[in-house]
């Protein structure tokens, strides 16, 4: 569990959350929001360990034994709660509610922090509600959510709200280098394909060799054209292959759009595929390019309702191949 200090980026988060602590003006209830892998949940982690250390009056010392534990997870004060089984449900607030009421295991303050809050089911959150509005001495709830709309008004009106913005490329870069090391390149493209969010960036790193398969796919469709799209389509099994063969695409034909019209790469996501950019885009027209990437657009959409997995693949595969119309 990370300290304030050592979390990159948000530094106007982190003076206020440092100020609070500083003047023991700590609010009872703060609501942290932004997009998935913003960096917001690292944050509350870093922010709960403050609130608990002993020794320090604006950040966690990392020495004491309350920072000891909490970076164990094992800190008797520190309540975290998930979703279990895709949502929050009463009978976790109701125990919450019950543990809020004794005295913290080390007389100081006891902290809750509830991780995607957002899955609150509604009588889970009308208990969180209740206690919100009667806050027990003592306590401080951290509920972390990627977006604030799933929440009840009521509960955001209680919370003190701190929305994570994206991160700049070059600090998403010194996250993914700390965390994973390794291929300077790869960590480059992971950077920049995160959207400004580290968590999006490690979990693209994670998944590399998926991104290779998912070229080679779209590198046989689009080289052997237009009869790629006839020969079988092996290592795509299901909703989450499918989901990736088109996040993967959309990316490489808006570097091959790029490409074309500027022919360099400094403005490439993909920039560690230059040359293979760089074939792609000799192959398509600028119009074909834009009509894939809205077929594209369009099977993402269906992706998401009830739709047959292999028909929508086969007509991704004859629009690319230059067969048909998607």
């Amino acid at each position: 569990m990370p300290a304030l200090r050592d979390v990159v980026g948000h530094d106007k988060i982190k003076r206020s959350l440092s100020c609070a602590l500083a003047t023991g003006r700590v609010s009872h209830a703060y609501l942290f929001s932004g997009p998935p892998g913003v960096g917001k949940k690292t944050t509350g982690h870093a922010f709960a360990r403050a609130l608990l250390c002993g020794q320090s009056e604006t950040d966690a010392c990392g020495y004491c034994d309350d920072c000891a534990r909490s970076e164990r997870g094992v800190h008797p004060d520190l309540h975290i709660i998930r979703p279990q089984g895709g949502s929050i449900k009463i009978a976790q607030l109701r125990a919450l509610q019950d543990s809020a009421a004794y005295t913290s295991f080390s007389g100081g303050r006891q902290v809750y922090l509830v991780e995607q809050a957002e899955k609150m089911t509604l009588e889970a959150a009308n208990c969180i509600l209740k206690i919100l509005e009667e806050p027990p001495r003592g306590v401080t709830f951290i509920l972390v959510a990627d977006e604030t709309d799933g929440l009840l008004p009521t509960i955001r009106s209680r919370c003190q709200l701190y929305r994570f913005s994206p991160l700049p490329e070059e600090e998403v870069y010194r996250v993914v280098e700390a965390s994973r090391g390794g291929d300077a390149g790869r960590a480059r493209v992971a950077a920049r394909i995160s959207g400004g969010c580290p968590g999006r960036a490690l979990a693209f790193l994670e998944g590399a060799d998926k991104r290779d398969q998912m070229w080679g796919l779209l590198d046989r469709l689009a080289g052997e054209r237009p009869y790629g799209a006839l020969l079988p389509v092996d290592g795509l099994d299901g909703r989450d292959d499918l989901e990736a063969f088109i996040n993967c695409a959309v990316l490489f034909f808006r570097d091959a759009l790029v490409w074309r019209i500027i022919g360099r790469d400094e403005l490439l996501i993909n920039v560690d595929y230059r040359q293979n950019i760089s074939r792609l885009a000799d192959i398509y027209s600028e119009r074909e390019i834009l009509d894939i990437l809205v077929a594209l657009e369009k099977a993402a959409r269906r992706l998401a309702g009830n739709v047959n997995h292999r028909l929508l693949l086969d007509t991704l595969a004859f629009k690319i191949a230059g067969l048909g119309d998607a």
